[in-house]
């Protein structure tokens, strides 16, 4: 469904994963990420860091992110979204379609 709207983010799961289901009974699991990397812009090395939500739904994907504990490194794909704040804050959301452990809890691999 193409749109241009991908995002491959590694990081560090900051506290343990949060699952709620919705009306029609699926799981959602939410859990906070955090990025840090060094980047080459304009020839410089600038520090990147930031922390996303990462939104997890459906049985299969939903079980694998539940069960991540705070600590592990993980490489998460999908989309990016904005949150539905009734705020109306703009926060970005990053849809989980694909995640991979890379590292245990306290960086074991």
């Amino acid at each position: 469904m193409g749109g241009g709207n991908r995002a491959v983010i590694v990081g560090t799961v900051v506290k343990a994963p949060d699952t709620r289901w919705s009306p029609a009974g699926i799981p959602i699991v939410r859990l906070t990420l955090e990025h840090r990397s060094r980047q080459q812009e304009a020839g410089m090395i600038r520090e990147a860091r930031f922390r996303i939500l990462v939104k997890v739904a459906g049985e299969a994907l939903a079980q694998q992110a539940g069960g991540l504990q705070a600590g592990e490194q993980v490489e998460v794909e999908g989309f990016l979204n904005r949150a539905d704040h009734r705020s109306g804050a703009e926060r970005l959301v990053l849809h989980a379609e694909r995640i991979e452990r890379l590292t245990g809890a306290a960086g074991q691999a």
